[in-house]
């Protein structure tokens, strides 16, 4: 009898360490197979001095693959992802894009083998006019030094990242989408591949143009307390939109009230060109770019650009257009792509689909020998 308890006793012991063995198992596998997401802060000497009083330390979300903790020495390419004008890193991290959440979608698709293991960097773009459009401003800061030059540093020096062009992308929505470009185009050196989304601001089209009646509401304004922080229409987000532009593009300390040159000036009632400033739009836009940095762009190893077919703003439908019709007049390899949806209801669907396994073919995923 007392052997039979002993060896019911036993058993029974056994059985508690083999399911909790297990469980610690299955726990152990569900870590193993999780990525995670970090806040962190990064020195941002390039926004030293600018005039809106924004920080020269910047948030920033860095997503770390389910394999960066449990294989110390391996090394990940970097996709570096951009917000658009009055948004946050917000709506790529956690609360977004149709309940888009970085690290639960990023986990999902390498689990499922759509996608490789990479680190997934996505700085802050919002200041103190709702967006710094990733451009070097004497009014706003240097946003495209920020992001080129600090921000990489940053990252490389602080993650295993495999430090080299041809393992970093660069992506964004809108304001984003255009940051994405300009920074690839010009700096080769650093990113390798572009996808932008809706991108605004490549080109003086559309309702950028003095067709636009909300260009003299905006040079009519005389004090910021005029804008309205949380617009409900499109009439009041092209005066915030235009004053933020035209203080990423045509800033000038010395005219107030807000600190800017505006591409149009009125005479008698009526827009004409301011054509300094006019100018000077142009120079920061894309479409009149990509003559002199065609070199730059054949350098790229990927380009894609897309929109919605609904898309509200028409300056973004025109210049994509356009944008796609100058790379290939200079034979530049790109993908261009028009799909059901509007300027922001099928972001999240576009990530899953194609910018995410866009960058997963692009990039170069072994560290060099």
């Amino acid at each position: 009898m007392l052997t039979r308890r002993l060896a019911t006793l036993i058993i029974n012991c056994f059985c508690v360490l083999f399911f909790a063995s297990d469980a610690f198992a299955q726990e152990a596998a569900a870590r193993a197979t999780a990525g995670k997401l970090l806040e962190v802060k990064v020195s941002a000497p390039a926004l030293k001095g600018n005039l809106l009083g924004d920080p020269t330390e910047q948030s920033v979300a860095v997503y770390l693959p389910p394999s960066y903790d449990t294989s110390p020495t391996k090394r990940f390419p970097t996709l570096y992802l951009l917000h658009g004008f009055l948004d946050n890193k917000e709506v790529w991290t956690t609360k977004g894009f149709q309940g888009m959440r970085l690290q639960p979608l990023m986990d999902e698709m390498i689990k499922s083998g759509k996608i490789r293991e990479m680190v997934v960097v996505v700085p802050n773009g919002w200041n103190a006019s709702g967006g710094a459009f990733y451009t070097n401003s004497s009014v706003t800061g240097n946003w495209e030094d920020y992001i080129h030059r600090d921000l990489v540093q940053n990252i490389d020096a602080n993650y295993r990242t495999i430090a080299r062009p041809e393992s970093r992308g660069i992506a964004g929505h809108s304001m984003g989408g255009y940051g994405a470009i300009t920074l690839a185009m010009k700096h080769p050196d650093v990113f390798s591949a572009v996808y932008a989304l809706s991108p605004c601001c490549l080109g003086m089209e559309g309702d950028f143009t003095s067709e636009n009646p909300a260009w003299l509401k905006t040079i009519r304004l005389t004090s910021r307390e005029q804008l309205k922080s949380r617009p409900e229409s499109l009439e009041d987000f092209y005066p915030i939109a235009f004053v933020a532009v035209s203080a990423a593009f045509s800033p000038n300390p010395e005219h107030g009230p807000f600190d800017v040159d505006f591409p149009y000036q009125e005479r008698e009632g009526r827009l004409e060109k301011n054509e300094s400033a006019y100018a000077r739009w142009r120079s920061k836009m894309p479409l009149y770019m990509v003559e002199e940095n065609k070199q730059n762009l054949l350098k790229l190893r990927g380009i894609f650009i897309d929109y919605g077919v609904k898309e509200e703003f028409s300056h973004v439908r025109i210049a994509s257009q356009l944008f796609s019709k100058a790379l290939a007049e200079q034979s530049i390899p790109h993908i261009f792509e028009v799909y059901e949806g509007n300027h922001g209801n099928k972001i999240r669907q576009r990530v899953e689909t194609r910018v995410l396994q866009f960058f997963s073919n692009k990039l170069e995923f072994e560290s060099p020998k």
